[in-house]
């Protein structure tokens, strides 16, 4: 555990000088200001025996004990080329929470795995799988507890370089996830060509059947190509119980949502 925690110090001493914005979040990330939040995604129709996901989010606690959304530091990141390190960050804290929780022998440990965002900068960047793979064999915590979400839109804009982030890991069984899922973009083609574990439905899609004959059926025939294809189906933003009828209806897997479990601290 140690040496995950002397690797990220080594990412980060090797960024190049940044102003005194990024530099006072490079040395958060090493101080420990940055949390790791989470959002239960729960199964809907057969809660039994169903696997555990967690999204990963990320939040910043500034002075005060006040905690700031991604919106008032991603874009800080973005523009100093920030983004990999930040999720090279989230990826070894995740990676080091499932090992204390293996170690510790915990209760539904071994069905519980966590989806982790990833920025484009990972997506194309150089040598980041052999990072996860690496951080994965230090830890010793089993691949399938990680699983990274792509966008659609960024599916369809780094197509050409996914293969370099995806193929090296999925054989060591992590998962793949897309998310803000239309169906516009990628086909459910692609989306079995490229091993995709999971597909988010689009939360505007999915905030509107219980209201809207068109949304639901788009909901519908999204889940119904997955389906076909071996591809289990999220909905998105949901958050309210006439959605979670119509889910239940459609037959989508899972949902997530304020009206299905709120953000908490990963403890």
């Amino acid at each position: 555990m140690g040496r995950e925690r002397g690797e990220i110090s080594s990412i980060m001493a090797n960024e190049p000088e940044q102003d005194d914005i990024a530099g006072n979040l490079i040395a958060a990330l090493k101080g420990g200001q940055f949390i790791l939040y989470f959002q239960a995604i729960k199964p809907i129709v057969s809660p039994g025996g169903q696997s555990s996901y967690r999204e990963i989010f990320v939040r910043f606690l500034e002075e005060e004990q006040k905690l700031l959304p991604p919106g008032g530091f991603f874009p800080i990141l973005e523009q100093q080329n920030l983004m990999a390190t930040m999720d090279k960050w989230v990826i070894s804290n995740v990676i080091r929470w499932h090992a204390a929780k293996r170690k510790l022998a915990q209760k539904n440990w071994n069905n519980t795995h966590c989806t982790i965002n990833l920025s484009s900068d990972s997506i194309v960047g150089p040598g980041f799988a052999n990072f996860v793979a690496r951080q994965l064999a230090k830890s010793q915590v089993p691949p399938r507890h990680l699983l990274f979400e792509i966008s659609e839109e960024d599916v369809d804009k780094y197509a050409l370089s996914l293969d370099q982030f995806i193929l090296p890991l999925k054989p060591l069984g992590c998962g793949f996830v897309v998310t803000d899922y239309s169906g516009e973009l990628v086909s459910t083609e692609m989306l079995q060509a490229l091993g995709i574990n999971l597909v988010k439905i689009d939360g505007r899609i999915v905030r509107r059947i219980h209201e809207d004959e068109k949304s639901f059926a788009d909901a519908g025939a999204i889940h119904e190509a997955c389906r076909e294809i071996g591809i289990r189906t999220i909905a998105e933003l949901v958050e309210r119980r006439e959605t979670l009828a119509k889910l239940k209806k459609i037959g989508i897997d899972y949902a997530q949502g304020y009206g299905i479990a709120k953000p908490a601290p990963l403890e």
